[in-house]
């Protein structure tokens, strides 16, 4: 078996599915622009094709926000995979190549040596990854110098996600989580015309942060910390802003030690990392409804306790876990079976026809 990934995939978020598809196919792992000529630039998203006994099947991974489908990219593939699919604006009847895939996350899968010569191998293989860069750098210099602020965008992009994350193994050091201790760090989006997100997430994950302040048995620490860009009307949210954030490893290690953790649809109502990493951790997740389908549903009472989009409700379930640790106990282990059947990289890649022989 022969993987070849298009070299415009994206670092952070593609990074969950390359260790295991470099395992499956035993380091016969190759990145090549050959079989994806004919399409653009993937932002966020992944493709790749697999090549055996002479047969090629090809594979697009829908990993941004959105749940809308990119059709050109649906209509050149062979597997559909997205951590957003939405079954009811895409029926399987019309879409049959779509899976619904567990949300992924990043993961440090190289050494920062490994990484940044795969980085630079790709952008000789893919040099219109200097585009997209010029989309992200809002520098305004001379074209040479906008060329050298692009090429040191793309390669701090790069050492950025591998800093910044961790490997996979770091979700399965076990912490008992502590009974009392309640910990959410997460952030406050901006407020625009178009997402208007002090309506949704970032209302929600306040009303949660205030419920867990107001109950007395709560050793509560976190809150939300300001995005970086945008305009910004998020009113009233000072009482629910976080003092500092964390590094990557502190917030894995406190959200292991957490007796609870909250989960909300985030940006453009997606699912977000979190509910991944909640899961790959066997967290008792307290959650709203979701918005986009998942393999297979999340059931309240067994892997996830699902509550209103109000403080009440999200207090009440407050107090009814940190006073019932069985139960818990049993959510936290309803998430990480749930995990191991349907969202790890291994599960993942089964869900996308992909099997070790």
């Amino acid at each position: 078996m022969k993987v070849i990934i298009d070299p415009r995939s994206s670092y952070s978020y593609g990074s969950f599915y390359k260790e295991e598809l470099r395992r499956v196919c035993k380091n016969n792992l190759h990145y090549s622009i050959a079989p994806f000529k004919e399409l653009g630039l993937l932002g966020s998203d992944m493709r790749f094709v697999i090549v055996e006994g002479g047969k090629q099947t090809k594979y697009y991974l829908h990993l941004n926000d959105s749940y809308r489908i990119h059709e050109q990219n649906y209509e050149w593939c062979d597997v559909y995979g997205s951590v957003n699919a939405n079954f009811a604006h895409y029926p399987k009847e019309q879409y049959p190549k779509l899976v619904s895939l567990v949300p992924s996350f990043g993961v440090r899968d190289s050494s920062m040596v490994e990484r940044m010569i795969t980085a630079l191998c790709n952008l000789c293989k893919a040099p219109e990854l200097i585009t997209r860069c010029a989309e992200w750098n809002k520098v305004k210099q001379k074209a040479e110098i906008k060329l050298f602020q692009n090429i040191k965008h793309y390669f701090g992009r790069a050492y950025k996600t591998w800093k910044n994350r961790l490997p996979l193994s770091e979700y399965d050091n076990q912490i008992v989580s502590e009974d009392n201790y309640v910990f959410f760090l997460s952030t406050l989006w901006y407020n625009d015309e178009w997402n208007k997100n002090d309506e949704g997430v970032n209302l929600r994950r306040a009303y949660f942060i205030k419920a867990c302040k107001s109950v007395s048995l709560c050793q509560f620490e976190g809150g939300l910390l300001k995005d970086g860009g945008g305009i910004r009307n998020n009113t009233n949210s000072n009482e629910v802003l976080a003092k500092h954030g964390e590094p990557m490893k502190s917030w894995i290690e406190k959200t292991k030690r957490s007796a609870l953790v909250f989960n909300t649809p985030a940006f453009w109502d997606c699912h977000g990392w979190k509910l991944g990493e909640y899961l790959a951790l066997g967290k008792c997740i307290v959650s709203t409804k979701l918005s986009n389908d998942l393999p297979y549903p999340l059931e309240h009472g067994v892997n996830i306790h699902f509550v209103e989009n109000n403080e009440e409700s999200m207090r009440e379930a407050i107090e009814y876990i940190l006073t019932h640790p069985d139960y818990r106990h049993k959510l936290e282990k309803g998430a990480r079976e749930y995990w191991e059947k349907y969202g790890s990289p291994e599960a993942s890649l089964k869900l996308l026809g992909i099997r070790m022989k």
